[in-house]
């Protein structure tokens, strides 16, 4: 394999699109404060394109706790001078041609990180985040519609309902099912992981997911992997997505 060749396939792990839809999602280098990466969108037809964040820069603050109006008066400054637009907390391009589509998808994830950051600056958040709820945000974001609760039967009979079930367009299955880190949590986590994973369901994937913002203990999460392969919080956009593109 040639050099330049190692190198495509080395990004397009790092940073991968992956079709949904009609439109296309790339997970960037760019960072928002609270350590995910940054997502972005281009949709399009055969001649032009658009790119937005798709709302995320807002989401990362409303997911932290903190309640935001007018969010697109409060934030023209910091897009406009970059040629962007914002409409309804939504960042984007104007209609780009191919060849400007990776300046486009820069400058985009670029201005929704510094409009993240420029919020969470400004706002309260609260100290103590709902870290159910941020997860679940995190795959409306990600998947769409895509997302929803269901149950599953164990290998023991007993039934467990998991609230985020990403069913992709292909047939496959994700549970992403988010952990506190609290003893009991991590108990009822572990078991119902396992008993649905013993049954061998076929097209379903599991994954706990976990907030690496706390303290977890090597035994803690060693133990988290009996259940299911598990995903700390920061890393769960490329990862997410890679599992998506496979």
């Amino acid at each position: 394999m040639k050099h330049i060749e190692l190198v495509r396939e080395a990004l397009s792990k790092t940073f991968p699109a992956f079709e949904w839809g009609d439109s296309v999602r790339v997970v960037t280098h760019y960072i928002y404060p609270g350590n995910s990466f940054v997502q972005v969108v281009v949709q399009g037809g055969l001649h032009t394109f658009v790119v937005s964040d798709y709302g995320n820069a807002l989401r990362e603050l409303t997911a932290a706790g903190a309640e935001i109006e007018n969010p697109d008066k409060l934030v023209t400054h910091l897009v406009s001078n970059k040629g962007l637009l914002i409409r309804d907390g939504i960042i984007s391009s104007p209609p780009v041609n191919a060849d400007s589509l990776g300046v486009a998808i820069a400058f985009v994830a670029d201005a929704s990180k510094e409009v993240a950051e420029w919020l969470f600056g400004h706002f309260r958040i609260k100290e103590k985040r709902d870290f159910k709820s941020l997860v679940h945000h995190l795959l409306k974001v990600t998947f769409n519609d895509y997302v929803k609760a269901e149950t599953f039967t164990g290998a023991s009979n007993k039934r467990h309902k998991f609230d985020n079930l990403v069913v992709l367009p292909r047939g496959k299955k994700i549970i992403v099912d988010p952990v506190i880190h609290d003893a009991n949590s991590i108990n009822a986590r572990v078991v119902a992981n396992f008993d649905v994973r013993s049954v061998g369901y076929s097209n379903l994937e599991q994954r706990i997911i976990y907030d690496d913002e706390d303290n977890w203990k090597s035994d803690e999460l060693n133990l988290l992997q009996v259940g299911a392969a598990v995903i700390p919080f920061s890393r769960a956009p490329e990862v997410l997505a890679r599992i998506a593109g496979s």
